[in-house]
């Protein structure tokens, strides 16, 4: 049994090595352009981590010069209650515009990330746990903002 799992292991392997797999986030930060940063409306938590992502993006020497328009959302709903009515899962969800400008570009992107979290009795751990998951949902979101981007010519 050991030796079958080996085997598929390296075969997997293999094929990962072989078929020209590269991860898609891989080198976003090294892009070549700078994001300036305009009007931002919607929800002022999730704006507030959008921008310190977006700030990384600042260079004084990029070719390309991105003016970009946030609008965000954020919502969470109960999915699931207990029998004596008390909610047992959210879900949380963002959603993200972004009119993007340049000199020769226009366009926008809309993003929606969502995510089912379960309900915590200790409600400041679930309050914690809330802040980590729009984070994660922010970092989700700007990276794919940034991978568009990186692959306007």
């Amino acid at each position: 049994m050991k030796k079958i799992k080996s085997i598929y292991i390296i075969t997997v392997f293999l094929l990962f090595i072989g078929c020209g797999y590269s991860p898609l986030y891989k080198d976003l930060t090294n892009v070549n352009f700078s994001i300036s940063l305009n009007e931002i409306n919607g929800n002022r938590t999730i704006n507030n981590l959008i921008i310190s992502k977006l700030n990384n993006y600042n260079s004084s020497d990029a070719e390309k010069e991105y003016d970009i328009n946030i609008n965000t959302k954020y919502t969470k709903d109960i999915i699931a209650k207990d029998t004596t009515g008390a909610a047992t899962e959210y879900k949380l969800t963002i959603n993200a515009s972004f009119r993007v400008n340049s000199n020769d570009y226009e366009r926008e992107f809309i993003f929606r990330e969502s995510f089912n979290m379960k309900s915590i009795s200790d409600k400041l751990e679930e309050q914690d746990y809330e802040e980590i998951i729009k984070s994660n949902l922010i970092n989700t979101i700007t990276k794919k903002l940034i991978l568009q981007l990186s692959l306007v010519e």
